[in-house]
């Protein structure tokens, strides 16, 4: 082999190693670089930080994209020019380029997350009222088997239910990816985003010998589950389908409205929010990055001040002095 061969198989490896959906999205952020750099025919290599500004405002004023997806875009870019020549210098780190996302920043600051999180006590009032009576039994064991499993296991909504009411069991959540044991069960993730080698990830739901044990609500829902082959859907509604994420989020806006809760601002994510947020007052970090998964400070995004646990840590400073 020739080393111009084993370059293009270097770079060929270094893409096996993203996740799908980054790849696509590099891939999409290098090609809109290079249309942009041919419309104004200057050449992509060797990289010119000048013409990387000139995009990132192209993207910001012409295509209204947000800074937070116009780092995306360059990291795209990056990632691209790292398989051209793994010597290249971040773009991420060039002094400019920061000074220019920034700028973005306080030219557009995000706004809040109108997503609020499910605290533990807000979890309970939702299974409670599914216990007094919802939307059937079947379904009401359906959706608190859900809502725990979701919560304990720190589940984003895609994680536990399909896109579509199709189904693709090398994808999706199958009865062979439960195990239940004695004192928990463990659900087997096909996918994840901290998952390099794709080799799947096991989490764990631990028993909690309380009214609202994730062990026992789906003990009980699959004792009334339909028997199902290995293969077959996890979590399967009444009409027989797979649990799809319309089906499972207009039920959750119907029982937040049922309890008084603005729909609006409850969705699936917010499950793992509130779990975040419920974990971190007692967890150390690098168990709370284990629980939910993160490989980075990513989980921070997550954790939102709370006026009260605020005032209680400011009346214990008094007992440092």
């Amino acid at each position: 082999m020739t080393l111009q061969s084993h370059l293009r198989s270097a770079a060929r490896y270094m893409r096996s190693g993203l996740a799908k959906s980054t790849l696509k999205m590099y891939d999409s952020a290098w090609f809109h670089f290079s249309s942009f750099c041919a419309t104004f025919s200057v050449a992509v290599m060797p990289i010119n930080v000048s013409y990387v500004n000139a995009f990132i405002v192209h993207c910001f004023e012409s295509r209204r994209m947000q800074p937070s997806s116009i780092k995306c875009m360059v990291a795209g870019i990056q990632f691209h020019l790292r398989c051209l020549d793994p010597s290249c210098l971040s773009l991420l780190e060039n002094p400019s380029i920061r000074l220019l996302l920034n700028g973005l920043k306080r030219a557009k600051p995000q706004g809040k997350d109108p997503r609020l999180p499910f605290s533990f006590t807000l979890l309970q009032k939702l299974i409670t009222r599914l216990r007094e009576g919802c939307f059937g039994s079947y379904s009401d064991l359906l959706l608190e088997s859900v809502l725990l499993t979701a919560f304990y296991g720190f589940l984003r909504g895609g994680k536990f239910s399909t896109r579509t009411d199709s189904f693709d069991p090398s994808k999706d959540l199958t009865i062979s990816d439960l195990s239940l044991y004695t004192h928990h069960f463990t659900v087997f993730l096909k996918h994840s985003k901290t998952d390099k080698n794709k080799d799947g990830t096991i989490i764990f739901i631990s028993e909690t010998n309380t009214a609202f044990c994730p062990l026992s609500s789906m003990s009980a829902y699959l004792r009334s589950r339909p028997m199902a082959g290995h293969q077959e859907p996890l979590f399967l509604t009444e009409e027989g389908k797979p649990l799809s994420r319309a089906w499972f989020g207009s039920h959750l806006r119907l029982l937040c409205k049922y309890c008084g809760l603005p729909p609006e601002r409850y969705t699936a994510h917010s499950l793992r929010i509130g779990a975040a947020m419920t974990a971190a007052s007692s967890t150390p970090v690098s168990t709370l990055k284990a629980m939910g998964r993160w490989s980075s400070a990513a989980y921070e995004r997550y954790l939102r001040p709370d006026a009260q646990i605020i005032l209680e840590a400011q009346k214990a400073m008094r007992t440092t002095f």
